[in-house]
């Protein structure tokens, strides 16, 4: 068995990330971003009627030609044209080769538990999605944990939470 270094909860050998807390469970990377402790993060507990459902018929507006990035702490808003194939969401290392397109390294990335492949954000028809990138912190939409490598709906005015950091999403014509 392996056991979580952040929660202690143990799983099969070949697991990669605990199911708790997020935390990278084996890992050869030198310089792995640090799980946060589990009582700075929301304590949710994820139940199949919680995840929000990406049939959901209310999309965002397919007017939008804007995509508004708002980093809560630093009240800094970022545009993106919309359409997009990805933007990727988390921290810039030169030495590994990991340039996202959002990068919140001056933002207090590395100190609010953001990965350097945090999480993207992409879009399908007129519909945008955001996917947690098996980071070691989470992302949170609207309060709620997301399960890594799936696609949750984003909506104008939902919250993205990438470890402690907070963004917030818009939509808008310029």
């Amino acid at each position: 068995m392996i056991e979580c270094s952040a929660c202690n909860l143990s799983f099969r050998p070949g697991t990669l990330f605990c199911i708790e807390c997020g935390a990278r469970l084996s890992s050869d990377d030198p310089l792995p971003t640090e799980p946060l402790p589990p009582e700075e993060l929301p304590s949710l507990q994820i139940t199949p009627g919680d995840l929000v459902d990406e049939h959901d018929d209310t999309k965002s507006p397919s007017s939008a030609r804007v995509l508004g990035i708002t980093i809560v702490r630093s009240n800094c808003q970022v545009l993106f044209p919309l359409p997009i194939n990805e933007i990727r969401l988390g921290r810039r290392d030169a030495s590994r080769d990991v340039f996202p397109h959002l990068d919140l390294t001056s933002d207090g990335g590395g100190q609010a538990g953001v990965s350097r492949n945090h999480a993207r954000i992409h879009q399908r028809d007129d519909e945008l999605f955001v996917e947690d990138m098996a980071s070691s912190n989470g992302t949170f939409l609207n309060s709620r944990r997301i399960i890594p490598h799936r696609s949750y709906p984003l909506r104008k005015g939902d919250t993205l939470q990438l470890g402690k950091l907070q963004l917030l999403v818009e939509f808008g014509v310029l």
